[in-house]
């Protein structure tokens, strides 16, 4: 992990922040993975004295865990981290136009045989295109990005931390307190 002072921007407001890059395993099951880079950054508390951090987690999937703007009352007393989530922010971003342009459906019914069909062959067709460019696949789980989540912990030096979620980001705050209880 390797953070600079940076300036978190608001709709209306400036806040002290560190910003930088969580550097992980694409997949931590293998040895020899590739790593890739995950941005990350740590909205600094405004008042003194602050508590355990709060990590945010965003819906999705598929959408940026980096587009959070913690409201004021919360950064009195707590530093806001948000860590980019792997496939979606960063080094390694799973990009399927293959699959956007087969969601429209064939015709007027997204239900249709041709269209289930369809969707499935574009999912087969972004997989095996991304494995063909050195994604391993295997690496994209919500256990990996509880493992980024906690190496970001683990590597600001924070002791504890609070989650705060919504959509999807509950599914991985659950996953993160069912593996990290303590």
């Amino acid at each position: 992990l390797t953070l600079e002072p940076c300036t978190f921007k608001g709709e209306d407001v400036e806040y002290e922040a560190d910003c930088g890059t969580l550097i992980v395993p694409e997949n931590r099951a293998k040895a020899d993975s590739r790593l890739i880079a995950l941005p990350v950054t740590r909205v600094r508390a405004t008042g003194g004295n602050p508590g355990d951090p709060i990590f945010w987690l965003a819906g999705g999937p598929g959408g940026s865990n980096m587009e959070f703007e913690p409201p004021a009352w919360l950064l009195i007393k707590h530093d806001i981290v948000m860590v980019g989530y792997r496939g979606v922010d960063g080094s390694s971003v799973l990009d399927c136009p293959e699959v956007a342009q087969a969601v429209k459906g064939v015709g007027d019914d997204l239900l249709s045989a041709e269209s289930r069909a369809n969707m499935g062959d574009a999912m087969v067709r972004c997989a095996e295109r991304l494995q063909a460019q050195g994604v391993d696949l295997e690496g994209y789980t919500m256990l990996e990005v509880v493992e980024d989540m906690e190496a970001a912990r683990a590597g600001l030096g924070y002791e504890h931390a609070n989650l705060l979620s919504s959509s999807y980001g509950t599914r991985l705050a659950m996953i993160y307190a069912w593996q990290y209880p303590d």
